[in-house]
């Protein structure tokens, strides 16, 4: 639709002027505008769960329950994690062409070497 369609339209017309009195009266008032504020605290890149759980597993000799492994993971990155969100880069992390992680039991992983 075209400019000139949109503001002969008349149910937009009096959208347009009732968001226009309102915007007039916020400003009239005086009050401050509220504060964006973040829910993150920094933003994050793809697969950061995954380089923090390569980091621990780096960092052991032995293999470490899932468990182990997301403590570790929060302490590394000194905030909560998911535990599934370790759990689902472990258990993917075993799998596919290239596997990153080796399980050797129940619920225990490793990181294997890279070639």
């Amino acid at each position: 639709m075209q400019t000139t369609g949109v503001l002969s339209n008349h149910q937009n017309q009096a959208s347009l002027a009732h968001l226009a009195k309102r915007l007039a009266g916020l400003r009239a008032s005086g009050a401050q505008p509220r504060a964006v504020t973040s829910r993150r605290l920094r933003p994050r890149r793809p697969g950061w769960v995954l380089d923090a759980v390569v980091r621990v597993l780096a960092d052991q000799a032995e293999p470490m329950r899932l468990t182990h492994v997301h403590v570790a993971v929060e302490k590394l990155l000194d905030q909560t994690v998911s535990k599934d969100s370790v759990g689902w880069c472990l258990s993917t992390g075993v799998r596919g062409k290239e596997p990153r992680f080796e399980r050797v039991a129940y619920g225990r992983y490793r990181l294997l070497p890279q070639t």
